[in-house]
């Protein structure tokens, strides 16, 4: 097995992908977790890889069933650091309990325990999401950091939302209880993104643009309607994956929430404004998604994203970059 100083895992994955792109390009040598042979080929072979100029400093590690005990034990020998985005959507094709709930907590426990087998390890970096600390219904009244915690939620779960809900407090609870019990010698870091949209550097059509988050974005500019509020909770792509690569840096702890406040239907608003004439000529019809808001304090963001572009010009700037950012799939450019 090639040598590697940063294991990925989910780099097939919306956020993951962005995040491996910007490890290469950051002079990272990746090893990537997949689970089959295909994956590690795809990957290699997609044309953002083979431009980035960076492909050998990327090889792959199999890893069929990231729920298996010591599933990360060969994945993990000699690398220094890991950022762990491997996890389960939901999704309507996995059974609740057994394809979402379980897997969410079974994945991050296997890491840790194969971490804690490799000395070399420093620092970790696990992927969670702002449903872990965030109470549901949520209150806008109620403020949120990353450092909220929530209960264990009872199960059997039969729904997928309530189980991926369900799956990542329960695996924001086994961490902090593991670093507390084992007291590992590295560090671990918590990411918890809101909806994460903006450009999908795996789209090579239009309709891959539906395989991640961004599914529920695209209906409110596509003239579809949901009937179910969504909390108002979003990031882009760029800043979610900008995020957990800073925080591999030394000096770097604790955990952060990557959010901010929004109203969904504002991408609408960022269409017509920009796109008059894809309006005009029917490419994009107003949908509709309302909006719950929710009061995320992103504490401490700043030591991330120096420029604090994330505390003032995001609010105002998010569906227009996001929008924006999915426009040369459609040929159209702003």
């Amino acid at each position: 097995m090639s040598s590697a100083d940063l294991l990925i895992t989910g780099a097939t994955g919306f956020i993951g992908f962005k995040v491996l792109l910007g490890a290469l390009q950051a002079g990272y040598t990746v090893r990537a977790a997949i689970r089959s042979p295909e994956k590690a080929k795809t990957l290699a072979s997609h044309p953002k890889i083979t431009a980035s100029g960076k492909t050998d400093n990327l090889s792959f590690v199999e890893v069929p069933d990231i729920t298996c005990d010591g599933a990360y034990d060969e994945a993990t020998k000699d690398v220094t650091y890991v950022i762990h985005l491997a996890s389960p959507l939901p999704s309507p094709f996995l059974d609740p309990q057994t394809g979402i709930y379980e897997p969410t907590i079974k994945s991050v426990s296997t890491l840790l325990a194969s971490a804690s087998k490799e000395p070399s390890v420093k620092k970790i970096v696990i992927t969670s999401s702002v449903f872990a600390n965030t109470p549901f219904p949520p209150d806008a009244s109620q403020e949120i950091t990353a450092e909220t915690r929530l209960s264990d939620l009872s199960g059997p779960f039969d729904s997928m939302l309530p189980a991926y809900r369900a799956g990542k407090i329960a695996a924001l609870n086994f961490t902090d209880k593991f670093i507390k019990e084992k007291e590992p010698s590295f560090t671990v870091i918590n990411v918890f993104p809101g909806f994460v949209f903006g450009r999908d550097d795996r789209a090579l059509e239009v309709k891959d643009l539906y395989a991640g988050t961004n599914c529920i974005l695209l209906p409110i500019i596509t003239g579809q309607s949901a009937p179910n509020p969504m909390p108002s909770s979003a990031t882009h792509v760029d800043d979610t994956a900008k995020v957990h690569l800073e925080a591999l840096k030394e000096g770097i702890s604790g955990n952060f929430g990557v959010t901010k406040l929004h109203e969904f239907n504002d991408a609408w608003k960022a269409v017509e404004k920009q796109f008059p004439e894809a309006v005009a000529d029917g490419t994009f019809t107003q949908g509709n998604q309302p909006t719950v808001p929710l009061n995320y304090m992103v504490l401490f963001l700043s030591v991330l994203l120096p420029t604090q572009r994330y505390r003032r010009q995001l609010p105002k700037t998010l569906f227009p970059v996001n929008v924006h950012a999915l426009m040369p799939s459609f040929g159209l450019v702003a």
